[in-house]
């Protein structure tokens, strides 16, 4: 395939895709999954913010249904979409470029959470994980699946809080790149590595 050429196939040989700068295909890429982390991300809060409404406006029961109706369209045509977008530029990066899926620990922590919010939200998005909340309490896991469940769609502003965090991960994960896990329990050093990048 001549569009996929060999500065495709190198981008990320370093592990922080920063090559091949000028190549239409890597640009277009990065410009596609950008959009869609947007979307996800900005999706997300905005459902945070529909939800505290709801929570602290003592909304009468018509507004109720209007703001849950808000919180499924979103979720629905912005949040899943955005996702879904991640995945599919997550998949180009990791089968034709050198990144791969886990080589790197950044890349593989935006796997592990990309994967659990596409599984577990698809889940809760649907009238099955409540269904398996009920499924699970006679075993003592209800609590695990609430705990899941709250990371996605938050009820109190402390889950909000925790979801905000896992976000803000995901962005902090994206910006500094680290290629370790010990990399990125060393804060001076992501902070050297960014001078680097930045250069």
């Amino acid at each position: 395939m001549s569009i996929l050429s060999d500065k495709v196939r190198r981008y990320g040989t370093t592990g922080r895709g920063i090559s091949a700068r000028e190549n239409v295909v890597i640009k277009t890429t990065k410009a596609l999954h950008l959009l869609s982390a947007t979307a996800w991300a900005g999706g997300s809060l905005s459902m945070q913010a529909l939800s505290y409404l709801r929570l602290t406006q003592g909304l009468d029961e018509v507004r109720q249904a209007h703001v849950a109706f808000a919180l499924h369209f979103i979720d629905t045509w912005v949040v899943m979409p955005g996702l879904a977008g991640c995945i599919l530029t997550g998949l180009f990066y990791s089968i034709f470029t050198s990144i791969g899926f886990v080589h790197y620990f950044w890349i593989g922590y935006k796997w592990l959470i990309s994967l659990c919010a596409a599984f577990w939200g698809t889940l809760f998005w649907s009238p099955y994980g409540n269904e398996l909340i009920a499924l699970a309490e006679p075993y003592g896991l209800s609590p695990l699946l609430l705990f899941v469940r709250s990371c996605l769609l938050p009820e109190n502003f402390w889950q909000a809080v925790l979801q905000t965090m896992i976000i803000f991960s995901m962005l902090l994960i994206s910006v500094y790149r680290p290629l370790t896990w010990r990399q990125c329990l060393h804060l001076k050093d992501l902070h050297n590595r960014t001078h680097i990048i930045l250069r």
